[in-house]
């Protein structure tokens, strides 16, 4: 709404046109709820504040004020769409542009609507929950990043046109310039982004122009505090909680002044120029903020009450501002179009209110009440007079912004909380069908959450002083302020009510599943709003410097909801509240030293205890005490300093690689995207994402020593980027400059070239400059990312899995295409022990079963064919002929002098003996190769000449719609008489298994390989399978012409004789010697040997959760922790996979256990037996006995021991709870027997062990290595030169393992920094690479003179390692030689 006085335009002008700045709202027509035949006027608005979504506002009712400050808009900018282009392209680049001064709004320009108090931006949101699928959500953008919050302006009617100025009033057309769709109401009066229209009409709000240059003046919709006179007294409302608070109204002084529930908002009764000026004599109401009810005045007895807003009538709530109580003092009141006339001024003008329906005045009445510790006072009631007080004139102060927000933040969260409180206790007693719990949107209380705990952020670290202390002093305002309105109470009321519910099982059971899954965010985020309100604020931490208040945090601690939340509260409190440190029980430390077993060593666990050590500077020895009565035992690991954070690495089951003559793609890219990197420890947070090899990464936990290392890159056959350097044997080589860590939203790309062979990354689409080049390619290769606490990320593979941001680069493809038909994407941890808290563990993850898929047709190249069989050879193939033309008839096809698929044309459908030379020899050869492949798979094939003789051929009769027009008519034999044994049904399997391995043969030798879908043009195809993955349809067809094939055979008298079984061994006996031969990757645990037991009589049990391969028993204390259980004397155990009892070897025992099946393993130190049980019964040997193993020796001690196989889980009982179990009762109990960790409350520990390589050192006569060290010279560093005494005298061949290193030798006292850098110097000149090549030169020439052991020119021990010859990319072997040659990066 342009001024007046800008532009030279008209008065009319001004209030006709729309500028930018200006505030509007969208308004239209639609069919009434009630009434389908009457239309309502509504207008878009939108929260903001915990829902993003946009909404209809009702502004209809007269008897129901709307809430017009949600649907206010700012025209913060119109462009040209040439103009927004360029800037969007500009703003890419990294420039910024910004527009100023009040622009005219033209048709046909861009806009960006800004929520007036929201401050967030209309925006087409990516996301689409309507019934339209091609329509996608409106609602609010924090940021005005790209296109999506801009909306270009069209003329709905034919008298405007495109590029002339937007009227008020007009009616128009937004189109959002992201999506091409338009602003339309949908289904359920949602707002979506659709194909469909909807005619909005701009109402006008306020002139931005006019609200600049009338600062200091009344408009409608301000926020401010009404105070008496120029007095210190101010109009509120009662406390919350008090009898009083919504049926009177008090005029307080004091701190009320500066409280939320004193701050009002003047709302003009009209809708249209809702923010123009207040002028005197106009009709308006008053809304408190806070609760957002309506001062109003009861009809009868005239009491001034606030009424809810569906009670808020124009009769009750109607009140006039004037200047003086005298009606021959009022001015004139006249209606002004557009914002009216600046009257009312902030501070300086007196105002008088009165109620416009019964003419009273609003005054005081002044009375006496008691209050706790102070006695009787004086209060100020506000109530409706005839004539009032001289003094009942008001004075308008404007509040803060600030305080205007947190005022509008409290009414939402009072209201969202207050109702999901009555929503909790309605679902415990009426169920989730009540309908207060079908009002409650959990996602919106989510929502909710988050919005807090990022309103009550803490300001950054890296900020300056300044700005940082004043954002410190608006968050104190915004604490207190809620404290005040009683939000802190409200949501501890929030957690109580919702801690009724014990756990996420119980509140499914309640309220669904659906809803289930959001309990563990609401339960954590409602601890962390707690803490983010009482942070760094001493009085509202004061809250809990109470007995029963601190009792209530640590009972919180011991509950099963998140400890974390709870953590971060008692860290506030005990930081920012020292009276609290005097409170501290011995019970409440004990609780929170217990999380310690629970979480280990977490850092927030750590910082509530030493909070407790000190307070305001000074020790407190009783707490200092009862730490380190309960801390230090048994955890020693607490006082090391140089504890490094635990890493997890995942990785999905995608493998890539080469190999010989596989269907396998050889350039692979994903990316990884950066969700969070914070501190969570003194340790910078770790984020390393590449490939790694199937043949060496397993990263144990606490490895990291450069052999099984800890994250990826710390050992030889990962390849690494953390966003500064390259990683890969636990070297580093920097690429990015330190300055410049990861950041949230930062997308990492990572590309395997296998032909080079060459790993890369991009950071953001811009490529590093450092990669790995020339590394080992032998095994498989697989992303990883490793991360520690406190860091996550997101895989982006393509596909459906995620849409690549920066890639893939020409010619590479995305990782996900090298996932196989019928397998599911899984992400995993690379090293997993199992879900310790439920008892489950598990066997090895880490193993890779996949191997790129390589055809093997049968070889037939040495068959040669029988006459008598060479002789049904084109007979086989002419009816092979007749009925595929029979098929390709049925499909539609008909014969044509040339091919024509669009047409289904085909000249072979014709006879046999007339098709072209070409297809005839073709169908003999898949003929004649038929023959030879069942003599290579081992059948006989033989002919009964009297049947073939009484063997009459019948031939399928065919109607006439078969006929072709050149006269043809297929004639194929009839086959259905022809009945397959069971033996022919394998025989058909496999050849159309070699049908397929042929094919796949044929398509990888002219470069094809997989894809997941058919491109002919990069050579790709979805069915370079095995053939168990190969689609149904392709087997189908496979399987019937096989099955043709051998019917026919079969027709013409041949008799098909499968091989005989030369071993005859049975199946159980196959398995269990396929089990021997396999190398089964395990893992072995066993329980910690202080639980040893050396008398009695013990049970514990497992649920088997996988049926492969474990054994579960006894293990003496002297057991190798290692080893595989069973394969010595020193363990006594079961294994349900092959049903055998090992010990020293197995024999048969027991039955094969099914998924679900319960173990009990029993252990009688009295009579020297053990045994086992399966669901409550013994199990028994061959000859019927139910014990397992007699004769045990007791005296040394046994522990539960379980060795577990690649993949397998099973979920242990120890019997801390004998309750749970399940078939002790019925079979252990009546015998005598006692669970293992009875009287136990705590989890029982169990070990596992991981071997590595033990290096001792060579003694100068050793019988079989000479290491002589050759001195440095001029041109030549220090090297070792190793020789083998006995190379060349053994019969059997020795490998040895060796690290090499120098001696290294230390100076006296310190160098000076100029000294030291001249050493460095003079280090690098020695080590360069012209002296490397003529230390190469040095070396051939003592070989050739009599040197014992010779050297290819790579091999370089670790000394000889230097950045000139890694920056050149040279390739090195490691000093232990049995690490294959690795890759380095190359800058």
């Amino acid at each position: 709404m342009a001024d007046p006085a800008e532009g030279g335009g008209s008065e009319q002008d001004g209030v006709s046109f729309l500028r930018t700045d200006d505030m509007v709202c969208l308004s239209c027509a639609v069919s009434s709820s009630k009434d389908a035949s009457t239309t309502e006027r509504v207008c878009l608005a939108a929260e903001g504040f915990g829902n993003r979504m946009c909404f209809l506002e009702d502004v209809s009712n007269k008897d129901v004020p709307p809430d017009i400050s949600v649907s206010v808009f700012v025209l913060e900018q119109a462009l040209s769409v040439r103009a927004l282009q360029e800037m969007i392209t500009s703003a890419s680049q990294g420039s910024t542009t910004a527009q100023s001064g009040h622009r005219t709004l033209l048709y046909g320009h861009a806009v960006l609507l800004r929520h007036y108090h929201g401050n967030m931006y209309l925006s087409c949101l990516s996301t689409s929950s309507s019934n339209d699928k091609l329509a996608f959500d409106v609602g609010l953008q924090e940021s005005a990043e790209g296109e999506s919050c801009w909306w270009t302006i069209h003329p709905a009617s034919k008298q405007r046109s495109e590029g002339e100025k937007v009227r008020v009033g007009d009616d128009l057309i937004l189109v959002s310039v992201s999506s091409e769709r338009y602003l339309h109401i949908g289904s359920s009066n949602s707002i979506v982004a659709s194909f469909q229209q909807t005619l909005w009409t701009v109402v006008p709000m306020c002139s931005g122009a006019v609200r600049t240059k009338t600062v200091g003046y009344v408009f409608g919709g301000d926020v401010l505090r009404l105070f008496k006179g120029h007095m210190d007294e101010c109009l509120a409302i009662p406390e919350a909680g008090s009898e009083q608070e919504y049926s009177a109204v008090m005029y307080e002084t004091g701190a009320v002044c500066s409280h939320a529930r004193s701050l009002w908002r003047l709302e003009h009764i009209r809708t249209k120029w809702a923010g123009g000026f207040m002028g005197w004599g106009q009709q308006c109401r008053i809304r408190h903020v806070t609760s957002g009810r309506y001062l109003a005045v009861t009809t009868g007895d005239h009491h001034v009450v606030t009424v809810h807003r569906a009670k808020a009538d124009e009769v009750s709530t109607a009140f006039l501002l004037l200047q003086s109580k005298d009606d021959k003092k009022q001015p004139e009141v006249r209606e002004v179009e557009g914002m009216g006339k600046a009257d009312v001024k902030y501070g300086d003008s007196m105002a008088f209110v009165q109620h416009c329906d019964s003419g009273l005045w609003l005054s005081y009445q002044i009375f006496e009440t008691k209050k706790r510790g102070v006695g009787r006072v004086e209060e100020k009631k506000a109530i409706m007079l005839v004539e009032g007080h001289m003094d009942d004139g008001l004075t308008l102060a404007k509040s803060q912004e600030e305080e205007s927000r947190s005022a509008r933040v409290i009414r939402k969260c009072q209201s969202l909380f207050t109702k999901f409180n009555k929503a909790l206790d309605a679902l415990k007693t009426e169920g989730r069908n009540s309908h207060a719990w079908g009002r409650i949107s959990l996602s919106e209380v989510i929502k909710c959450l988050e919005d807090l705990i990022d309103y009550f952020a803490q300001p950054g670290e890296d900020e300056e002083h300044e700005e940082k202390q004043n954002k410190l002093r608006a968050l104190r305002n915004r604490q207190d302020l809620f404290q005040e309105e009683g939000m802190i109470a409200l949501i501890l009321e929030t957690i109580d009510k919702f801690s009724q519910y014990k756990g996420q099982r119980q509140f499914s059971q309640y309220a669904g599943e659906d809803a289930g899954e959001s309990w563990d965010s609401i339960s954590s985020y409602l601890y962390l709003l707690l803490a983010a309100m009482i942070r760094g604020n001493r009085a509202n931490c004061s809250q809990f410097a109470q007995s029963y208040r601190l009792d209530w945090l640590v009972y919180r601690l011991e509950s099963q909801q998140s400890s974390t939340g709870v953590l971060d509260v008692l860290h506030c409190v005990l930081i920012d509240s020292p009276e609290a440190l005097n409170m501290i029980k011995e019970k409440h430390i004990i609780t929170i030293i217990s999380l310690i077993d629970k979480h280990g060593r977490d850092h927030k666990v750590l910082d509530v205890l030493r909070s407790l050590c000190v307070g305001s500077g000074v020790a407190v020895r009783t707490n200092q005490n009862l730490i380190c009565d309960n801390l230090l035992p048994g955890r020693d690991l607490l006082l090391q300093t140089k504890l490094v954070d635990h890493v997890t690495s995942i990785r999905p089951n995608l493998c890539v690689g080469l190999c010989e003559g596989s269907a396998m793609y050889k350039k692979w890219y994903f990316e990884i995207v950066v969700i969070n990197y914070e501190y969570a420890t003194h340790l910078p947070p770790l984020l390393r994402m590449g490939w790694a090899n199937t043949d060496g990464f397993i990263p144990y936990p606490g490895g990291g020593e450069k052999w099984g290392g800890n994250s990826l890159g710390d050992e030889l056959y990962s390849y690494a980027f953390d966003g500064q350097n390259l990683w890969t044997g636990g070297k580093l080589k920097h690429v990015r400059s330190a300055s410049q860590p990861l950041q949230k939203g930062d997308v990492i790309g990572c590309t395997l070239d296998l032909t080079v062979p060459q790993i890369t990354f991009s950071l953001n689409g811009v490529k590093i400059r450092g990669f790995f080049k020339d590394f080992n390619l032998s095994g498989m290769f697989f992303p990883v990312v490793s991360m520690s606490a406190s860091v996550s990320c997101r895989y982006v593979l393509g596909g459906e899995h995620g849409r690549l941001k920066y890639g893939p680069p020409e010619e590479h493809s995305p990782i996900i295409e090298c996932l196989m038909p019928k397998e599911k994407l899984v992400i995993q941890s690379c090293f997993y022990f199992g879900d310790m808290k439920k008892c489950i563990i598990s066997g090895p993850t880490e193993i890779f079963d996949y191997v790129p898929f390589v055809p093997n047709p049968v070889a037939t190249g040495r068959i040669q064919l029988p006459a008598y069989i060479e002789n049904v050879r084109d007979k086989l193939a002419e009816n092979l002929h007749e009925l595929w033309a029979m098929s390709k008839i049925e499909q539609g096809w008909s014969h044509g002098d040339e091919r024509d698929p669009k047409n289904k044309k085909n000249p072979s459908l014709t006879a046999f003996e007339r098709l072209p030379m070409s297809e005839k020899k073709y169908v003999v050869t898949v003929a004649f190769e038929t023959l030879r492949t069942l003599l290579a798979l081992g059948y006989h094939i033989t002919i009964d000449h009297q049947q073939q003789q009484n063997n009459r051929m019948k031939t399928v009769k065919l109607a006439n719609n078969y006929l072709q027009g050149n006269g043809y008519k297929p004639t194929p034999l009839d086959l259905s008489v022809v009945t397959l044994t069971d033996k022919m049904e394998e025989l058909v399997n496999l050849l159309a298994e070699n049908t397929h391995n042929v094919w796949a043969r044929d398509r990888i030798k002219h470069g094809w390989t997989y894809g997941l879908c058919e491109d002919p043009i990069q050579k790709r195809s979805p069915h370079l399978v095995p053939y168990n993955k190969v689609d149904e349809s392709i087997k189908k067809a496979n399987r019937n012409t096989t099955s043709d094939t051998v019917k026919t055979l079969i027709a013409y008298g041949y008799a098909l004789e499968a091989p005989t079984s030369e071993t005859g061994e049975s199946g159980m006996t196959a398995l269990i010697r396929e089990s021997q031969e396999k190398v089964i990757q395990t893992r072995t645990f066993r329980a910690e040997l202080t639980y040893a037991v050396s008398s009695g009589k013990w049970y514990y049990e497992m649920e088997v959760l996988t049926t492969g391969y474990m054994k579960i028993g006894w293990a003496k204390k002297s057991a190798e922790s290692g080893d595989e259980l069973g394969m010595d004397g020193k363990s006594y155990v079961f294994d349900g996979y092959l049903a055998r009892k090992w010990n020293h070897g197995s024999d048969p025992y027991g039955k094969r256990w099914q998924t679900g099946d319960v173990i009990g393993c029993l252990l009688d130190l009295h009579d020297k037996t053990i045994s086992f049980s399966l669901n409550g019964e013994l199990m028994m040997d061959s000859l019927g006995q139910e014990i397992a193993f007699r004769d045990i020796e007791p005296s040394e001690g046994y522990v539960p021991a379980m060795t577990m196989g690649a993949h397998q889980q099973g979920k242990f009982n120890f019997g801390q709870d004998v309750n749970t179990l399940k078939y002790f009762t019925c079979c252990g109990l009546q015998e005598g027997y006692e669970p293992f960790c009875v009287n136990m409350t705590r989890q029982l520990p169990l070990w596992y062990s991981k071997g590595q390589p033990l290096f001792n050192p060579l003694d100068v006569d050793d019988p079989q290595i000479q290491v002589n060290r050759i001195p440095g010279g001029a041109n030549v560093t220090p090297c070792l030169k190793v020789q083998s005494k006995t190379f060349g005298t053994l019969e059997k061949v020795r490998l040895e393992y060796f690290r090499l290193s120098l001696p290294v030798k230390c100076r006296d006292e310190f160098l000076s920094l100029r000294d030291r850098s001249l050493a460095q110097a003079v280090l690098e000149k020695r080590m360069n690479l012209e002296n490397l090549r003529n230390r190469d030169t040095d070396i051939e020439e003592e070989n050739m003179t009599g040197g014992e052991i010779s050297s290819s020119q790579d091999n370089y021990s670790d000394a000889n390692i230097s950045d000139a010859s890694v920056e050149r990319g040279s390739k090195i072997i490691a000093g232990r030689t049995n690490i294959p040659i690795i890759g380095n990066p190359t800058v």
